[in-house]
């Protein structure tokens, strides 16, 4: 290929570009709003057609049970997790709450403070679907303070 031919080979690509590209923004108004869709109606463009709906969520049901440690573990733990999520773990000893807490704090930043871990873990430990039959439960701590033995 001699230098011409690729000189003339680079400006029909370039002229293709600049047609197609010129016809694209002809095509497609970059100011015009979007249209607004009514609820229930359709857009369509481009060969994919979008509807809109509405949907309505069960309502919660699930409610932390009224323990002395019901407010540190809604302060600390229910911005993310459900309560129905939190009644719901596995027997955990305080060792596996301590691991999961630091996890929490640590991977997911949860704002939870080192003072308050043995309260809230007594809480955790607490819950009616964390104790065993026949199992009391602890007495009830202050944040930062450490569990009666």
């Amino acid at each position: 290929m001699t230098g011409r031919t690729i000189a003339l080979s680079a400006l029909a690509v370039f002229a293709v570009l600049v047609f197609g590209w010129l016809a694209f923004i002809h095509r497609v108004d970059p100011v015009a709003a979007p249209p607004v869709a009514a609820l229930g109606s359709a857009v369509s463009g481009g060969g994919v057609t979008l509807v809109s709906d509405s949907i309505t969520l069960p309502d919660e049901t699930a409610a932390l049970p009224d323990t002395p440690g019901s407010a540190l573990i809604t302060a600390n733990c229910t911005a993310c997790h459900s309560p129905e999520m939190i009644l719901t773990q596995p027997q955990l000893n305080a060792e596996k709450w301590q691991a999961t807490i630091d996890k929490m704090r640590g991977v997911y930043k949860a704002p939870i403070a080192p003072a308050d871990d043995t309260a809230l873990i007594a809480a955790l430990t607490a819950l009616p679907t964390q104790m065993t039959p026949g199992q009391v439960a602890p007495a009830p701590t202050a944040p930062g303070q450490a569990p009666a033995k």
